[in-house]
């Protein structure tokens, strides 16, 4: 028997922080990803402060703890396919558009020059830069990826034979990663597999409110995982201090996004212009004494040539 009830939506941070706080729901939701068994697994989220510039622009908080940004960083120890392990950083992202393409090359930037303390044997303790798996949960659409879910997987080819190498090396798996993207609008309710089951969980539909905060769901009587994580979802929905800390974190993706209001928009696109204007200010000024030294060159050299002649008589 299903059973319908409202959930949080968890493309927001604040949400599906609290749905990764519980290990058994991060080891599902990176496993069924992967689709690769995880041994291992620990959460740490990484909270930065929300920029003085943007506080400025909302209304006055009651929670300290919407003061800060986070971002979702797991270092996961899980079974390859050929049965070994390996201890791997595995960094979650999300988007509403296309222009935080920045921010995360700048997130990946980051953990490319992070270490962790791996035992190495014969040798002990060793910190060497993970392995890195990257996940983009989007909440805007790839024009040419018609799929909910895609893999962008690595594959070692012999360039002189064009066969595939089985064999991997720490060398070229520490400078390459694999890569995961969700594309919450491309996700309909259609569960034939654990992997839509979770998928479901994000889809960007059935809302019961204005902001996309809240939505309906169908919870299924037989999948523990998914109802393990709906339990935690709904659980957000009927918190006041949850609401609160969502409402703070959209006005704030609104502003950082630059689509806070008309006034915005409007403030952003005066701000182009100027620049443009000053760059073509300052393009006009260069050519302008570029042109007054050539022609004090000119007469310089007029009057040398004028100079040699009378001195030459």
């Amino acid at each position: 028997m299903n059973n319908e009830i409202i959930i949080a939506n968890p493309i927001y941070d604040v949400v599906f922080k609290r749905l990764m706080d519980d290990t058994e729901n991060a080891r599902f939701f990176i496993e069924t990803l992967l689709d690769q068994e995880v041994e291992q697994i620990e959460f740490k989220p990484q909270e930065y402060p929300i920029p003085t510039d943007i506080v400025s622009q909302l209304p006055p908080l009651q929670l300290p703890g919407a003061m800060t940004f986070f971002r979702l960083d797991f270092i996961a120890t899980i079974k390859t396919a050929t049965g070994e392990y390996q201890k791997v950083l595995i960094e979650v992202q999300k988007g509403k558009k296309s222009l935080n393409i920045m921010r995360f090359r700048g997130y990946l930037a980051e953990h490319y020059r992070r270490v962790d303390e791996i035992a190495v044997p014969f040798v002990g303790l060793q910190k060497i830069p993970l392995h890195i798996i990257t996940i983009y949960i989007l909440g805007f659409e790839l024009k040419h990826i018609p799929t909910p879910a895609v893999k962008i997987a690595r594959e070692y080819i012999d360039l002189v034979t064009n066969t595939p190498i089985v064999a991997k090396d720490d060398f070229a798996e520490q400078l390459t990663h694999d890569c995961i993207i969700i594309q919450t609008s491309r996700i309909h309710r259609s569960i034939k597999t654990e992997l839509d089951a979770l998928l479901s969980l994000f889809e960007q539909n059935y809302f019961v409110d204005r902001n996309g905060h809240f939505k309906k769901y169908i919870q299924p009587s037989n999948n523990k995982n998914i109802r393990r994580m709906t339990e935690v979802l709904s659980y957000v929905a009927s918190s006041d201090e949850d609401r609160q800390l969502m409402e703070t974190e959209e006005s704030i993706r609104q502003i950082v996004d630059g689509d806070f209001n008309e006034e915005m928009q409007k403030i952003r696109y005066e701000f182009k212009k100027r620049s443009e204007e000053n760059e073509r200010l300052t393009a006009e000024k260069k050519q302008a004494i570029a042109e007054k030294e050539q022609v004090i060159a000119e007469k310089d050299k007029q009057i040398a040539e004028l100079l040699a002649r009378l001195n030459s008589k």
